[in-house]
């Protein structure tokens, strides 16, 4: 700085010229100021001309230092004032990104935030779910209000709702579990959200939750016979579902590339477990595809009557169960569902299949998972009874010695 020329133009107030750089008829000029705290001299650079400084300004920020070294109020030097500004934008800034997240709603979080993460880190049929939940349950009650303004008496009326669909405690967990889910994800974003337990809600369902009911021959068949005359479309999917004993989502996501009628064989892609299941096609099920198409490789097999890909149970099926009175006086684990046709499968190939062959056919990868489902046969356990009393109280009974017939009898 020694090679630059400075000009005193006021008391405490000096400048040095630019030596090239012009600021309307004359040189950009840099404005400095030197004063004195308790005996001890300093000096504060202001900045150019260009960037807004004159000397007008310069003698407010003089005489405003000055006033705070006589007051003790306020900043003493630029450096703190800077400091200072910097707080204070930062507290402003807070205040308002604090302002701004109070006006996030639900249902705007949702789509722009929780549904693209979930789409990154779960599989679809996770998601998928959690639309279905979202859309149908979630948004009508929560969708409009802000997240950090979501309370219990928010989720008090979403549970009513539930209570009045007269929806199964286990769906009332997982619908509140993709509500907490969101919250969570909010909470991990910096917004300051208030999350119930599923305890807290009333939505919590036991462990054992595993469902008592299979479908008899006699149901399925009058099930069927009522279905395909009120939705050809759905009697199809239900079909189906009765001739492999697949999940929900998988008959939902069948495509023709998924049907080989050439090779007989049906499969099952990218499942809840994770894996791709392959299964022989039977006549029945060639039958069924045979109706239905085949059409292109990408095109969903079963569509409902308005020509799309179903999305959840078809309105039939659940109509046609009501209408024939399969739920009447049943319990919550007793009622039947388009899941228990799974169950109602599985029980029967249990009499066929072996332990593995099960499993590979329903897609499971545990024993436990398949003692869920698979259900123990009355008669069986009938008749099995019936030999405990020729066993402990009849016992072995006479045994009569072999004789031979004929020649060779020994006098």
């Amino acid at each position: 700085m020694g090679r630059y020329k400075w000009i005193k133009l006021a008391p405490g107030i000096r400048c040095r010229e630019h030596p090239t750089r012009k600021y309307g008829v004359r040189p950009d000029r840099y404005y400095v100021l030197r004063y004195s705290i308790n005996g001890i001299q300093k000096q504060e650079a202001l900045g150019w001309a260009s960037q807004g400084w004159n000397l007008d300004k310069a003698r407010e920020e003089l005489a405003r230092l000055k006033r705070a070294i006589r007051t003790g109020e306020g900043p003493t030097t630029l450096a703190e004032a800077r400091e200072l500004a910097e707080v204070q934008r930062e507290q402003e800034k807070a205040a308002q990104q604090e302002k701004a997240a109070r006006r996030i709603l639900f249902e705007d979080f949702w789509r722009d935030s929780y549904l693209p993460h979930a789409k990154r880190t779960k599989k679809e049929t996770s998601w998928g779910k959690e639309v279905q939940h979202f859309t149908k349950w979630l948004s009508p009650i929560l969708g409009k209000i802000p997240l950090v303004d979501i309370s219990m008496k928010h989720w008090e009326l979403l549970m009513r709702t539930l209570d009045k669909a007269n929806l199964s405690q286990r769906s009332k967990e997982y619908i509140t579990g993709t509500g907490r889910r969101v919250l969570r994800h909010a909470r991990t974003m910096g917004l300051d959200v208030n999350i119930p337990t599923g305890k807290q809600l009333g939505a919590t369902a036991p462990r054992d939750n595993r469902r008592l009911r299979v479908i008899t021959s006699r149901e399925a068949q009058a099930l069927q016979e009522k279905l395909k005359e009120s939705d050809l479309n759905a009697w199809r999917f239900v079909k189906f579902a009765f001739l492999t004993g697949c999940r929900l989502a998988e008959a939902r996501r069948i495509k023709w590339k998924d049907v080989d009628l050439e090779a007989s064989t049906l499969t099952f892609r990218d499942t809840k477990n994770k894996s791709t299941r392959t299964l022989p096609l039977t006549p029945a099920l060639k039958d069924l595809f045979t109706e239905i198409g085949p059409k292109e490789a990408g095109y969903p097999v079963f569509l409902n009557q308005v020509g799309r890909a179903y999305s959840e149970v078809p309105t039939a099926f659940k109509n046609t169960v009501a209408n024939l009175g399969f739920n009447k006086d049943r319990g919550p684990r007793e009622r039947a569902t388009f899941h228990t046709i799974r169950h109602s499968v599985a029980t029967q190939l249990a009499k066929k299949l072996n332990l593995r062959e099960l499993m590979d056919t329903m897609g499971w990868k545990s024993v436990e998972m398949a003692a869920r489902y698979v259900h123990s046969d009355p008669e069986n356990q009938r008749r099995a009874m019936v030999s405990l009393e020729q066993v402990f109280l009849k016992g072995p009974g006479k045994v009569m010695p072999l004789q031979r017939s004929g020649k060779g009898k020994k006098p």
